[in-house]
């Protein structure tokens, strides 16, 4: 039986696969900036939209000011007969769900008393669309929080919630 000989060639074959795909994809490192944008943008594909409890649901990844006000833009009442000043979701500045997103580039900078800041890219894609947002992030008791999103030429989050 040939299989000692041959079972060895086929670990080494696996495992070279799965290393390649690891390094295709790495994932982000627990708890840094780039891992809170990830959990973050997969929980607004879980809860897609604008109301009171896609809100809360996106509480652990976003800085206290900033969730503060998304809080008072989704209690703000809506006159009878207008549309709400913000249709569809606040993260992915979209109405329709991206067919995909993933992580690009993270700048990190450490600033003075332990204070931090970083900027991450999000890349979006559409059917016939790709967009890179850039998500601005600070530190607050050692973690990371999100702070405010640059949409580009649309503006940022923090003007939607003006």
């Amino acid at each position: 039986m040939h299989l000692p000989r041959v079972a060895p060639a086929l670990l080494f074959l696996a495992l070279l696969g799965f290393a390649s795909r690891a390094a295709a994809d790495p994932a982000p490192s627990p708890g840094s900036p780039a891992a809170v944008v990830q959990a973050l943008y997969r929980n607004s594909l879980d809860h897609f939209g604008f109301d009171a409890a896609s809100v809360k649901s996106s509480k652990p990844w976003v800085a206290p000011d900033l969730y503060a006000r998304m809080v008072k833009k989704v209690n703000q009442p809506t006159p009878k007969g207008d549309a709400p000043d913000i249709e569809g979701d606040l993260f992915f500045d979209a109405q329709d769900l991206p067919t995909s997103f993933s992580i690009g580039q993270t700048i990190d900078h450490k600033a003075g008393m332990g204070l931090g800041q970083a900027w991450v890219d999000v890349i979006l894609k559409w059917s016939n669309e790709k967009r890179v947002y850039t998500v601005y992030l600070v530190q607050f008791n050692g973690a990371w929080k999100v702070a405010n999103v640059d949409y580009g030429k649309d503006g940022t989050l923090s003007d939607l919630l003006k």
